[in-house]
């Protein structure tokens, strides 16, 4: 895979990332203030706003090693 490829690879991946994170926590978090179902606990908001971020974070993380393994990125 080229450089190029790669760069794409990895945008491609954190905006994939950028969106589960804004779905999951914006989307929740506003959900929620609107009033809570009822079986909704702010508990398991909190918890699906936490998988979220981790689920980006590792995302991040995996377009990250994706750049990584380039020979010569240019810096």
């Amino acid at each position: 895979m080229n450089q190029e490829q790669r760069r794409l690879s990895a945008t491609w991946l954190n905006t994939i990332a950028s969106g589960v994170v804004s779905a999951g926590t914006c989307g929740s978090l506003l959900a929620y203030s609107f009033g809570s179902r009822p079986g909704v606990s702010g508990l398991q908001v909190l918890a699906i706003v936490s998988a979220s971020i981790l689920t980006g974070l590792l995302l991040h993380l995996a377009a990250r090693g994706i750049l990584g393994h380039g020979e010569g990125d240019g810096r």
